[in-house]
């Protein structure tokens, strides 16, 4: 049997397709812009870079709007620095649509495909949950999940990804993200309009360096 040959679209049908978009504020709208739905980010950084301060934050931006998952495979559910972030930055706030977890692949995407499950899923950490896998368990997981935006968290050497897998991943992935120095930098396919650098901690950017401040926002952080 011949396999079927796909559609090719017009100009006109991509153009009439509609984006659904998630609505930022503040700051995230400066940097990232109102983001598309159903996309995949890829944030990563080192040790000690602001990188876990500032995934918390950007969580509590989706799950204003958006039923949130973070499934935390790093740092345990009960873990003291995990609940430090929790308070710090009121997560409480968004506890609608928040939720945290600490599945496996297996029974991640056995949750996914309940009815009603997350629209955001953060996974923390991407080397964790793909352990013992491969990109093509990658490729199978988001493709599965496509109407969903997945977020996934990785490691950094300097100003790249740590492993061959995050690499890959960072590649695939609409939006890109380094934590770096207490800064967030936006590397990916879509821009806000005033700006490419989040500052996740302004008293520890201004100590490193040297910097005069452009918020007054997480000064003590």
């Amino acid at each position: 049997m011949k396999q079927p040959v796909k559609r090719a679209l017009t100009v006109s049908n991509v153009l009439s397709t509609k984006v659904e978009r998630i609505k930022f504020k503040g700051r995230f709208y400066d940097v990232f812009d109102h983001p598309q739905k159903r996309a995949r980010w890829f944030v990563f950084g080192q040790s000690s870079s602001g990188k876990s301060s500032f995934v918390m934050q950007l969580i509590k931006e989706f799950a204003r709007t958006e039923k949130t998952l973070l499934n935390s495979l790093e740092e345990d559910l009960d873990d003291g620095d995990l609940q430090d972030r929790l308070r710090l930055f009121k997560m409480q706030d968004v506890q609608k649509n928040f939720q945290l977890i600490s599945d496996t692949y297996e029974e991640l995407t056995a949750r996914l495909e309940k009815r009603g499950s997350p629209q955001v899923i953060v996974i923390d950490s991407a080397p964790y949950f793909f352990m013992g896998k491969t990109f093509a368990d990658y490729l199978e997981f988001t493709k599965r999940f496509r109407h969903k935006t997945i977020i996934f968290i990785g490691h950094a050497r300097g100003q790249l990804p740590k492993t061959e897998l995050e690499e890959r991943i960072m590649y695939d992935a609409n939006q890109k993200v380094l934590v770096s120095g207490y800064v967030a930098t936006n590397k990916g396919r879509k821009f806000g309009p005033n700006d490419n650098q989040f500052i996740v901690w302004e008293h520890g950017f201004r100590k490193l360096h040297g910097a005069q401040p452009k918020t007054e926002e997480n000064e003590d952080l």
